[in-house]
């Protein structure tokens, strides 16, 4: 950039490219690689979406107080101590806005969710990474890891790329570790598919801790397991006295109306929602027996998606020399050019031999796995 254009104060994150082109054999196209839902809103979600939109002249409430109503019922909280947000994702760069600045240290698992690199690049914060596991977030890795310069700690429990899960009680042994001074936000977007339902042991166990602790967060969405992704809406538990700071920093009317409205009334569709986890589970379940039958590493996981490499070659690939990051670029497009269906590459370093794909309906299943069986056997 030469000298006499703006000069930013962070350097851009390197990605890695995705690919868009039109499906060759003009089959309807079915993305798995954002870990979505594959059921439409239920009914009563629908018809709010309907009505309040004819009146989207009107901004949504800013304090969110119907939706904390009613998330504090669920999970037996104190609505006061809720915030509510534009999806997670925004509710983590609050967060990072709050206590982070240039200079502090924000620090992570090796393989953290890709939105933590983000919030501590945007305030110009130094990230750390402590080494994994088997890719599952090291307790002792963490707290050797800790210095005077950090502030933040971000983990994702059920992770995002990898899927893995870290214990509940070694969450605890980390938020009981950590100095006082030093923020543990925990985010547990996936978190319903641990217990195959909404409120279950481990998210009760992880509120607990905000209760507990005067530096533990613990942030949710409405993105996953409520299936409502596309009207972006989250929120998250925190000491009362991060109140006030929090709320000076958030948007003023962070969740638009209908999002608010959607969210609010899928919280009376609790007996659906867990069904519907539980055949997610179910199915995560037979596709990762199905993979571990072909050659495959397959990462533990305890989230709607996989993650997993295939490890033997193919003719094709063998013809082309390449390695195991090529092969699973082969296998994807090998998937979208057959089935329609998108799988993600994974972005991250260190995984970039890995697809990764959202648990779908026992009939897209059925086709992705046949699909990749035919792939493995050319």
């Amino acid at each position: 950039m030469s000298a006499n254009k703006p000069q930013p104060r962070i350097a851009p994150l390197a990605v890695r490219p995705r690919k868009d082109r039109a499906q060759p054999k003009g089959l309807p196209v079915i993305n798995l690689s954002f870990n979505e839902l594959p059921f439409a809103p239920v009914g009563t979600v629908q018809k709010v979406i309907e009505t309040v939109a004819k009146q989207a002249q009107n901004y949504g409430d800013p304090g969110c107080v119907a939706l904390r109503t009613k998330l504090a019922e669920i999970y037996r909280l104190n609505p006061d101590q809720l915030i509510c947000g534009n999806g997670s994702e925004e509710l983590l760069d609050i967060i990072g806005r709050a206590f982070l600045a240039a200079g502090d240290e924000c620090l992570i698992s090796e393989f953290g969710y890709i939105q933590f690199p983000i919030v501590s690049n945007r305030v110009g914060a130094t990230l750390v990474k402590a080494p994994e596991q088997n890719y599952v977030t090291d307790v002792d890795a963490l707290l050797d890891n800790i210095s005077e310069r950090t502030k933040l700690i971000f983990l994702a429990n059920p992770n995002n790329p990898t899927g893995s899960f870290l214990q509940t009680r070694e969450v605890q042994r980390l938020a009981q570790s950590i100095p006082s001074s030093v923020v543990l936000v925990i985010d547990t977007a996936y978190g319903e598919f641990v217990d195959a339902k909404v409120n279950g042991e481990n998210t009760q166990a992880m509120h607990e801790l905000v209760t507990q602790h005067e530096n533990v967060i613990v942030t949710q969405t409405f993105s996953k397991a409520f299936g409502i992704a596309g009207l972006r809406a989250g929120w998250c538990h925190v000491p009362t006295w991060m109140l006030p700071l929090l709320n000076t920093v958030r948007a003023m009317g962070p969740v638009n109306a209908i999002a608010q409205a959607a969210a609010t009334a899928v919280l009376d569709e609790i007996e659906l929602i867990d069904q519907r986890i539980t055949s997610i589970v179910s199915e995560r379940n037979r596709l990762v027996d199905s993979l571990q039958q072909m050659p495959f590493e397959v990462i533990a996981t305890r989230a709607n998606f996989i993650m997993c490499s295939p490890m033997q070659k193919n003719a094709q690939s063998d013809q082309q020399g390449l390695n195991r990051e090529g092969y699973s670029e082969l296998l994807a497009d090998y998937l979208f050019d057959n089935t329609g269906i998108v799988v993600n590459l994974a972005r991250e370093a260190g995984l970039e031999r890995f697809i990764r794909f959202s648990i779908s309906t026992a009939e897209t299943n059925d086709r992705l796995i046949d699909c990749i069986s035919d792939f493995c056997q050319q």
